[in-house]
């Protein structure tokens, strides 16, 4: 749960994708949109623009292309791009919890906070044990100074993960914010008693 905010690829699993040729040529295809391994995110955008252009898939299919696709525009930090891919991912499957979270990523991104907290209340909405849209949710509070609600959220985090640093040390930082030196003191040293580099991580995008 470490990277709880880039949590966004909807692994779907492509089956029934042709005959011959085409079903390998689509199976790579979906193999790189799909891919776990962010590190290049040149690979989705690659195999999903192809998934996307063919045209073939049901509309689920078709959404989770656009929602993966989006997560890597996010990670090269082209954000309007992505967001037009949540948009599009949000259009043909309006339930899509998992877009909602991962638009409300790159409006926060953005500096949207407003747009941002309306996505993550959806995402909760439609998935109450979305843990993740929790945490991310927390961010967004805390960035807009609302430090009690950001508790209540990671306080939501914590009890499906006890052991959370990154969650107790974001907890511990909104209670110093206000004024709960004890208990916001006692949360960033659980955390970094968990993972002591806490701290470094998070400076380097980690959360």
């Amino acid at each position: 749960m470490q990277k709880l905010a880039q949590s966004g690829l909807a692994l779907i699993i492509a089956t029934s994708l042709g005959h011959g040729p085409a079903l390998a040529q689509t199976a790579q295809d979906w193999a790189k949109c799909l891919g776990q391994d962010l590190s290049f995110p040149d690979l989705p955008i690659q195999g999903c623009t192809t998934v996307i252009q063919t045209g073939r898939e049901l509309i689920d299919r078709l959404a989770a292309a656009y929602n993966n696709r989006g997560v890597a525009y996010r990670l090269k930090a082209q954000y309007d791009d992505a967001i037009k891919d949540f948009d599009e991912a949000l259009r043909l499957r309006p339930t899509f919890a998992n877009a909602f979270n991962n638009r409300a990523v790159a409006y926060r991104n953005k500096g949207d906070l407003d747009h941002a907290l309306k996505d993550y209340n959806a995402a909760i909405h439609l998935k109450p044990d979305y843990i993740p849209a929790f945490y991310n949710r927390g961010l967004v509070l805390m960035d807009k100074g609302e430090y009690d609600r950001a508790i209540d959220d990671f306080a939501v985090v914590l009890r499906a993960d006890p052991q959370n640093a990154l969650t107790l040390f974001r907890r511990g930082q909104a209670l110093l914010k206000k004024g709960n030196i004890k208990a916001g003191s006692a949360d960033i040293k659980a955390a970094r008693a968990i993972k002591p580099d806490i701290a470094e991580a998070i400076a380097r995008g980690g959360g």
